[in-house]
């Protein structure tokens, strides 16, 4: 008797882009409370990508603002409205991906 197959991917996902509400421009502005990002071309050829982490922070590494959550989807809705964001200040997205 023998178990099921399993493959070793040791391997990393590609990096992909984040489109700010659907807009590839160098610098991003948002007007609103709302922050809608489109995550494209990231890619695992192995064993594929199930769930993206997704968080926004302060500085490029810390998800201090909108801690990370799972989603499932590429293409998201992240309410701002009860972070503390502060006009005119740099923030950053976070995207780690399964």
């Amino acid at each position: 008797m023998s178990s099921e197959e399993f493959v070793v991917d040791t391997s990393p996902p590609i990096d992909g882009i984040v489109l700010f509400d659907g807009l590839d421009r160098e610098t991003n502005y948002i007007t609103s409370s709302m922050l809608r990002l489109r995550l494209e071309r990231f890619y695992d050829h192995h064993s594929g990508i199930d769930q993206y982490n997704v968080g926004v922070g302060s500085s490029p590494d810390m998800a201090d603002v909108v801690p990370i959550f799972n989603y499932q989807s590429d293409l998201l809705d992240i309410s701002l409205a009860l972070t503390g964001i502060v006009d005119g200040h740099t923030y950053y997205v976070i995207v780690q991906v399964n």
